[in-house]
């Protein structure tokens, strides 16, 4: 079933065609459905854009701006909000039919705080070495932040993992285990890991220097506790 817009452009263009007139370029129009727009960090939605429609043609660019400076491509994409703080993006659809003719529209995503669902017994330790001394991409090793557990048991790390605000995710190898009081400092760059000491083994800064999201996550991918990176 045609949607209200599709169905109107036919009807024109059936009426132009009757009066053997020639039939204008209709312009495409942009439609889509979000599958949730709202709930807690960090926020998985899928956006469907098969709604829009080209009278006069075929879609052949669909072009997402997911409002937290990431970009996107596809009819159906789905995307990952990650906030420590509440915020609401305006996601931009824009669609291009193979007549350069094209058609945008948007939406309202809203992403509420992160919720604990684990009871927090490890913890970052402050400072959050996010700014390497000199060049980061070189130094990388000393773009580092340190865990401790704040707790009276120990803690299995194992499956468990850190992730970034665009989803980069550093995973703990099997068998790394905490004891209460003790801190393990994990590293972006390569190295040997140790009891205290662990490497990302990484090829580029995982940290921006302006402002960033570290999610602590356990082995159930329930966010355990969180660290927000902001430069003054």
């Amino acid at each position: 079933m045609m949607n209200k817009s599709a169905t109107v452009a036919l009807l024109l263009l059936l009426g132009w065609i009757a009066t053997g007139c020639v039939a204008p370029s209709l312009p495409p129009a942009a439609s889509f459905t979000p599958s949730q727009d709202s709930g807690p960090s960090p926020l998985l939605v899928t956006f469907d854009a098969s709604e829009s429609s080209s009278p006069n043609g075929v879609i052949v660019e669909y072009a997402w701006d997911f409002g937290d400076g990431t970009l996107g491509q596809g009819k159906i994409v789905s995307h990952s909000y990650q906030t420590a703080e509440a915020r609401t993006f305006t996601v931009t659809l824009r669609i291009a039919d193979h007549q350069g003719q094209t058609a945008s529209s948007q939406a309202e995503v809203t992403v509420q705080s992160p919720i604990a669902t684990h009871e927090s017994s490890i913890a970052f330790v402050w400072p959050f070495h996010f700014d390497a001394l000199g060049d980061d991409a070189v130094n990388l090793n000393d773009e580092y932040f340190t865990l401790q557990n704040t707790g009276t048991t120990t803690i299995d790390l194992s499956g468990w993992r850190v992730e970034n605000e665009r989803g980069a995710a550093f995973r703990f190898p099997g068998g790394v285990k905490l004891a209460p009081g003790a801190m393990i400092t994990i590293h972006s760059g390569s190295g040997v890991n140790t009891v205290t000491h662990l490497f990302w083994n990484a090829s580029e800064p995982m940290w921006s220097d302006d402002h960033d999201l570290a999610f602590l996550l356990n082995a159930a991918g329930e966010i355990v506790t969180h660290y927000v990176i902001v430069t003054c």
